[in-house]
């Protein structure tokens, strides 16, 4: 859920003045939730770990222009270029995708265990696993990413209407499948 208040501006100096090290504080900053968005696509955390360094190196090459009170966030904008990237590598290598559940990842070798250090967080991420895609990311964007309705449409490249939909109905099916899960009280 890391952010910067001023991650447009770090950016900025970044284009401005070649200043390598804004362009660091903004890896370090989003790597991980860049990344366990993209391992939402692409089911594979060595695609995943790619995409995301592609993708601060497509900020590092091409310098794609970002204007401050274009109505987005920086951290909204920045998502949007992830999933561009990831959708362009499903098309390239033809990839399904396929329900996590179905190609589960060892969580032991991945960056999200981090995040699932509890038996809450862990049976929560299973229950997440198991719900459509654009539910879950627009779960994980909101709620553990912290992104709000508008950076959530923005990096999903839907509009805010379909988020709310999203969420709606995600929140309804993770909560039956906690119940299933014999879990009442996580949410």
């Amino acid at each position: 859920m890391n952010d910067l208040p001023n991650a447009e501006e770090i950016y900025l100096r970044y284009i401005k003045y070649n200043d390598d090290r804004a362009l660091e504080t903004l890896l370090v900053t989003y790597r991980e939730g860049l990344y366990i968005f993209l391992l939402g696509f692409v089911r594979n955390t060595e695609d995943a770990e790619e995409l995301m360094l592609d993708t601060f190196a497509k900020l590092a090459v091409d310098k794609p222009r970002f204007e401050i009170g274009n109505g987005g966030s920086f951290k909204g904008w920045l998502y949007a270029i992830a999933r561009s990237n990831a959708l362009m590598h499903i098309r390239r290598h033809k990839m399904e995708t396929v329900p996590l559940e179905e190609e589960m990842i060892s969580i032991e070798d991945t960056l999200e265990s981090v995040y699932l250090k509890d038996e809450n967080n862990r049976i929560l991420y299973r229950a997440l696993s198991s719900l459509k895609p654009e539910y879950r990311r627009a779960l994980t964007l909101l709620y553990i990413e912290g992104f709000s309705h508008d950076e959530t449409a923005q990096a999903m490249g839907i509009k805010k209407k379909q988020v709310y939909n999203y969420l709606e109905r995600g929140k309804a099916v993770l909560k039956d499948r906690l119940a299933q899960m014999g879990i009442k009280d996580l949410l």
